[in-house]
């Protein structure tokens, strides 16, 4: 019997000096423990791993958790333990709610996640798809698309696979600065080419130099020296892009009520623009932080609130450029002409096609927690609760906004609108002149 038992004892010692247990301790050192040991009990992955563009990576990398006596269950493995998440230009800010695995599994099914508002590969192939969990690839083309973009779908995505938002959407949106679709392409030539005519007006000597100047008079201060006029040119200059470009002082001074039109449709176009860059920088330098994870998601609070309000503030301000009377008398400036009824009302339909689409989106995705915060959206959505086919009305409101907002930048420089462009370069030209020609007066 103690021979027996001897021998047993032997045979268990050899198999253990053969093949050590894994500890923690020999990963971090780089000791000889290889993938092999690993398909010793999971022969089903061995092909599988083989075959991938993660055969050379050890098996403990991306499963730290292995490295426990019991990993029957343990957590899945999260792509960004080795790779950064994607910037805006191909992530989208519509695309923060899907996982890694539910694009880049070749031949998976994505699904909803179990808390509705995620979409993740459920752990199933397409017919025919013989590959298994390690075969997960990059594309470089939108074919993959198609694994959420599908008439019917229940993942709250779009039927229509549609483009990132271009340059034309920065004042209002998190956008991108490409142009690659036909809306922002055709409405950017016909832009530019309007700018080359009103470029070559505003050079032609044919605006009245004095024309842009407010009459204001200056006082005369002596300086004790030539060097000391220079800061005064660097302050008024600084006044200009301040006080008249940024917080339009001239205007309030001619107008309140016209100053307080432009401003509830400026300034909250300011915010969304600075809101688009910072986050679209975000994206790309800090792609992993939570902050621009926040400033990403359409859902979060604050950002649905805010986009909300501004977006209110640009319709009354709209609304009211509209309806204001005619018969208040108003001074104008020469380079903030009196708007016409036209674009405003342009940008009013633009902001109520915008609501829509909010409205779409929330309703589509399955009312998702901190929609609530987009106030104005969230109504919208209820109104349209129990609808067929949103996911494919979707992609046609989106098309009809982007080509309003292309139409509208397109007439900028064939309209009274232009001063958004024209009105700060001349308050600066003004505020340089003036500085020379404070500079030039003898005491």
């Amino acid at each position: 019997m103690d021979m027996k038992r001897f021998i047993v004892q032997t045979v268990i010692l050899a198999i253990l000096i053969q093949c050590p247990p894994v500890s923690a301790a020999q990963v971090e050192a780089g000791d000889d423990y290889t993938n092999a040991q690993c398909t010793e009990c999971h022969e089903e992955m061995a092909d599988d791993h083989v075959l991938s563009v993660h055969a050379s990576i050890e098996c403990l990398t991306c499963h730290t958790q292995a490295v426990e006596e019991e990993h029957e269950e343990i957590a899945a493995v999260d792509c960004r333990q080795c790779h950064a998440l994607h910037d805006e230009k191909v992530i989208h800010d519509a695309h923060t709610r899907v996982t890694c695995k539910a694009c880049h599994m070749k031949g998976g099914i994505s699904t909803a996640g179990p808390d509705s508002e995620s979409v993740i590969w459920s752990g199933a192939f397409r017919p025919g798809a013989a590959l298994l969990p390690h075969q997960a690839v990059s594309f470089e083309t939108d074919a993959r698309c198609g694994n959420c973009h599908f008439r019917g779908n229940t993942l709250g995505a779009s039927s229509m696979i549609l483009p990132a938002k271009s340059i034309l959407c920065m004042p209002c949106h998190v956008a991108t600065f490409s142009v690659g679709d036909k809306p922002t392409l055709a409405s950017l030539f016909i832009f530019l080419v309007g700018m080359v005519g009103l470029g070559a007006v505003w050079f032609s000597g044919s605006i009245d130099k004095g024309a842009h100047r407010s009459g204001e008079k200056f006082k005369v201060k002596t300086r004790s020296a030539p060097g000391a006029l220079f800061p005064d040119k660097f302050i008024r200059l600084l006044n200009a892009l301040i006080a008249d470009v940024l917080f339009l002082q001239r205007l309030f001074r001619l107008s309140p009520t016209r100053w307080i039109i432009h401003a509830l449709i400026f300034f909250p176009f300011l915010f969304r623009f600075a809101f688009g860059l910072t986050a679209l920088v975000l994206s790309i330098f800090l792609p992993d932080w939570p902050v621009t994870a926040a400033m990403l998601n359409k859902n979060h609070a604050m950002r649905a609130f805010l986009f909300d309000l501004t977006g209110l503030m640009v319709l009354a301000g709209s609304a009211a450029s509209i309806i204001r009377r005619r018969n208040e008398q108003i001074v104008n400036i020469a380079s903030l002409p009196e708007p016409t009824r036209g674009m405003p009302a342009l940008l009013v339909l633009i902001v109520l096609v915008g609501f829509v689409l909010e409205g779409l989106r929330i309703a589509m995705t399955g009312w998702p927690d901190g929609a609530g915060w987009a106030f104005f959206g969230y109504g919208v959505s209820l109104l349209l609760k129990g609808m067929s086919g949103l996911t494919d009305t979707y992609g046609y409101v989106w098309y009809a906004h982007a080509i309003l907002v292309g139409a509208f930048m397109a007439l900028i420089p064939f309209t009274h609108m232009s001063h958004i462009i024209t009105a700060p370069i001349a308050l600066i030209i003004n505020a340089r002149s003036e500085s020379k020609e404070y500079a030039n007066k003898e005491i």
